[in-house]
């Protein structure tokens, strides 16, 4: 290798190394990552506050009960039916009385 490609190598080892130089305060330390892990949860921390939570069976328990959807839609045809019914009866009294509105005012005049 010639003495000119020899200089030129040192040359970029050197700004390289300057970079590095550079960079480096500006990495955390050891005890840098010490300080800021020592507040997280630890993994008997996180255990014991997940303990408490039901389980996903003690929610299928839970949930059991419940109605299912179909069950729900059948109730609500069957409201719906109900006030159907309601509803038409209440025309027929309402057409009764507006009846005999009708039937006491001609009289009255």
């Amino acid at each position: 290798m010639r003495t000119g490609q020899m200089e030129q190598r040192i040359e970029n080892v050197e700004r390289r190394v300057d970079r590095i130089e550079q960079i480096l305060p500006t990495l955390a330390t050891r005890e840098d990552l010490k300080r800021e892990i020592a507040p997280l949860a630890t993994k008997a921390e996180l255990r014991a506050a997940i303990a408490p939570l039901a389980t996903k069976a003690e929610l299928r328990a839970a949930i059991a009960p419940l109605a299912t959807k179909a069950e729900l839609r059948e109730v609500e045809q069957r409201l719906r039916t109900h006030f159907d019914v309601v509803t038409e009866s209440l025309r027929d009294d309402i057409r009764l009385v507006a009846e005999a509105v009708v039937t006491l005012s001609e009289r009255v005049k």
